[in-house]
């Protein structure tokens, strides 16, 4: 161990360092490369964390569970559904343990993006929130960045969904939010009608 690393001084061996001593030269570096990270870190995680992908088929909603904890208080998810019926608005509700949350104080700001024109709306009473649409044809993009869920603070997010078919792009965007301090620890999605189909990959990371 006759050397170290240029920034952050981490012993590591040279070419001359005897063979027997490899396990001990490993171990002397991980240990001094798991210190600076704790310190630089703390508890945080670094980067996005993939806490779960769940798939399913010919459903009229899907429950994903257990995914939201006081580890992370920001997450990503991203959304590949289809539906059995075209046009469907994809909605997006808490689940209180189990029970979807269906409390009239979900806030929805959207703009709706076609062609040349753009349209707002806005629901300050809401039961869920609207965060895309499905179709029977393809699958689209749909995301949805989404802050606080776990904690006892006011959730909040925000949704994108694209949709092009036939050379027409439609893009919708969310501003969503929710006055509750309820701790929700997952999430419900279904569509106005008909069934889905498709994965939904659920990733935390933390500010």
């Amino acid at each position: 161990m006759a050397t170290t690393t240029p920034n952050y001084g981490w012993a590591v061996p040279t070419s001359t360092d005897l063979v027997k001593d490899g396990a001990t030269a490993i171990e002397t570096s991980g240990d001094a490369i798991d210190a600076s990270m704790n310190t630089a870190l703390g508890t945080k995680k670094a980067g996005m964390v993939l806490l779960n992908t769940t798939s399913f088929s010919g459903v009229a909603s899907q429950n994903i569970t257990s995914v939201f904890s006081a580890t992370y208080n920001r997450y990503y998810i991203a959304f590949d559904v289809i539906g059995s019926t075209t046009s469907q608005e994809l909605t997006f509700r808490f689940l209180d343990n189990t029970t979807p949350y269906t409390t009239g104080n979900h806030k929805i700001q959207q703009l709706y993006a076609s062609s040349t024109s753009v349209n707002a709306f806005r629901s300050t009473t809401a039961t869920s929130w609207s965060i895309g649409s499905v179709i029977s044809t393809d699958r689209q993009f749909s995301q949805l960045i989404l802050i606080n869920p776990f904690e006892t603070l006011k959730p909040s997010g925000v949704s994108q969904y694209l949709e092009s078919i036939a050379g027409n792009i439609i893009l919708i965007s969310y501003g969503l939010s929710a006055d509750t301090t309820t701790s929700f620890s997952g999430f419900q999605i279904f569509p106005a009608s008909g069934t889905i189909t498709g994965k939904i990959s659920v990733y935390g990371y933390k500010v």
